[in-house]
């Protein structure tokens, strides 16, 4: 019983002499870089569109010509050999017709001969129509994009777009559940890929194959497999319309993100934590509350101008705060102002700031000292910075 009351007691104490810390958590705009940036001077773009689905529908209307050319010939083949074997049926009906009306009219007995059974007619199989590829309006993909930081017209950038025929389509069931909850589920399978190329005054500044991959288009899901079969004979030309619009749709808007993260400025919002502590036995931290402030008022500002300058006095003025307390600084002393735990909060804080600063070396060596605090929240919170710093980095350096 003594050592559970010691083991209490000492529970109480680090308790008691643990920080009160608050995650003060802010959400800001920001202009994410591209990162293969067009020439500066230019601030307009026109869309150019190929239509590649265009030799598609010569090939299909090739290979259906084709196709009906040959159920033609099979078809005249097959009625000149019916019409052989008519001719031999008819010609032993006549002979016998003929033999019978002589002894009818000589008043001889005769049977009348049996009506000819004459073989069936064949039938032109029928040639499946071409699947066609509608056409496609320059406004429907212009409309679709967006390219963030630039306006349409003439005399700038050029994003050619070629859309391309949808191939490999097949239409897929797959059974799910079992006895009367059985249900079977429709896709289409396809594959649809766009080519995208910008170009500016120097030359193509980003060329790629978008969507190259198996893609799938959900139909329907039916109580039963014919229920599907049914639905298909009335609706597959309609339902062809209302595929191949979402699949280009689908591929367009793909394109507008992908254009954007390459060589756009699209506005992104990004999430942080500000960290301050409340109390802690007798200090005041009435300095990181005013650093709290400070940066709040910066990152709020990061979003006012492209390289965060807008950003930067505020910034520093925190950075000034936190970088003064962190003179206090003392890690064998879990009673200190600036205790071992306050220590890796201000190098969040400070990594975070500095990486809006764009001075990533900072960012980085103060997020790897919180990394190698040892105080575990500290550590995640550090690690979560490193994406958004190597992204911006990157993008950075790019626009250099």
């Amino acid at each position: 019983m003594k050592r559970v009351l010691l083991l209490m007691m000492a529970g109480f104490s680090t308790l008691a002499i643990s920080q009160n810390v608050t995650e003060n958590k802010l959400s800001f705009s920001y202009t994410q870089l591209p990162l293969n940036p067009l020439d500066k001077s230019v601030s307009t773009y026109k869309i150019v569109v190929e239509r590649n689905f265009e030799q598609a529908n010569e090939d299909s209307l090739i290979a259906y010509q084709a196709r009906l050319e040959a159920a033609t010939l099979a078809y005249d083949a097959e009625v000149l050999a019916w019409q052989v074997k008519k001719d031999a049926v008819d010609r032993d009906y006549f002979t016998k017709m003929a033999a019978w009306q002589k002894a009818v009219n000589a008043a001889t007995p005769a049977t009348k001969p049996s009506d000819p059974i004459i073989p069936p007619a064949p039938v032109m199989k029928k040639v499946m129509d071409p699947q066609m590829h509608s056409e496609i309006e320059d406004s429907f993909v212009s409309n679709a994009i967006n390219f963030y930081g630039y306006d349409q017209g003439e005399g700038g950038a050029t994003v050619t777009i070629g859309i391309n025929p949808i191939s490999n389509m097949q239409i897929v069931m797959k059974p799910s559940g079992t006895g009367a909850q059985t249900k079977y589920n429709y896709t289409i399978q396809y594959r649809m890929p766009v080519n995208i190329k910008v170009e500016d005054g120097n030359g193509i500044v980003w060329q790629t194959i978008l969507m190259n991959n198996q893609r799938n288009y959900k139909i329907n899901t039916y109580a039963s497999q014919y229920e599907h079969d049914l639905w298909w004979i009335d609706n597959k030309d309609l339902y062809w319309a209302k595929f191949e619009k979402s699949a280009r749709q689908t591929a367009l808007a793909e394109i507008q993100r992908q254009l954007n993260d390459q060589c756009g400025f699209p506005v992104k919002t990004r999430s942080v934590e500000i960290f301050t502590v409340k109390k802690f036995k007798d200090h005041q931290y009435n300095d990181l509350v005013n650093a709290y402030t400070a940066a709040t008022q910066g990152y709020q500002k990061v979003g006012s101008e492209l390289d965060h300058s807008g950003a930067s006095t505020k910034l520093n003025e925190a950075i000034k705060v936190w970088k003064q307390a962190l003179t206090e600084s003392n890690l064998s002393d879990k009673k200190s102002r600036v205790n071992d735990k306050v220590t890796a909060l201000l190098y969040c804080n400070l990594s975070e700031a500095y990486l809006w600063l764009n001075d990533f070396d900072q960012s980085e060596s103060y997020g790897n000292l919180a990394k190698n605090s040892g105080v575990g929240k500290f550590k995640r919170a550090a690690a979560g910075i490193d994406g958004m710093r190597n992204t911006n980095k990157t993008r950075y350096q790019a626009n250099q």
